[in-house]
């Protein structure tokens, strides 16, 4: 039996471990998204909230997606290793976030040939995100449509189709408070100089 594709994980691909600084550059879109500026972040990018695994708790992913069919559809950079991966395989109802709306959806791996080309082929003329192409390198597929097919057990393509129902709890903009500390030290700091320079 032929040993599964071993993703090189290096360089941008990189599993983003916690207290890493690689980690820190995955997760600012995310802060970013809490900041209330999730407008800024493009209509490519999406909170994707699961269900935790051993937690049981609302779990939030910021990741880039794709639109076919009705449906939404997400790459996972590191296979079944990637940590939301693992939550779908547990629970698949999730709760998905854009900057225009908030949706239950369940998600499943494609499977199908026939849904997975044009939506590949759509995230190729697309040109992906800035991981595509070290993502495409990590798995040794050339930046073809005949390639990611004929490679395709080592993609994990996932399909998002919107349902009834209530998914998890979805993110709140809950550090919008910062925009008004900052302000506030701003405003402390250019009194602390008005003051200096009244003194001298």
């Amino acid at each position: 039996m032929e040993k599964p594709y071993q993703q090189q994980v290096k360089g941008m691909m990189k599993y983003p471990s916690r207290g890493t600084a690689n980690r820190l550059i995955f997760k600012t879109p995310f802060y970013l998204w809490r900041m209330g500026l999730k407008g800024f972040l493009g209509s490519r990018m999406m909170v994707l909230t699961t269900t935790g695994r051993i937690s049981m708790k609302p779990r939030y992913t910021m990741l880039s997606y794709g639109r076919y069919a009705g449906s939404y559809y997400l790459l996972s950079g590191w296979g079944d290793r990637s940590d939301w991966y693992k939550n779908i395989q547990t629970d698949p109802l999730v709760t998905i976030q854009t900057d225009t709306i908030t949706s239950t959806a369940r998600s499943r791996r494609v499977e199908s040939l026939g849904e997975y080309r044009p939506v590949m082929q759509a995230m190729l003329e697309g040109g992906g995100d800035s991981h595509f192409e070290p993502w495409l390198e990590s798995l040794d597929i050339q930046e073809s449509i005949d390639d990611l097919v004929a490679k395709r057990e080592r993609v994990y393509l996932v399909a998002l189709d919107p349902c009834d129902g209530s998914g998890p709890i979805p993110l709140e903009a809950d550090l919008k408070w910062v925009w008004g500390a900052l302000i506030l030290l701003l405003g402390v700091g250019s009194l602390i100089a008005l003051m200096k320079r009244k003194n001298e």
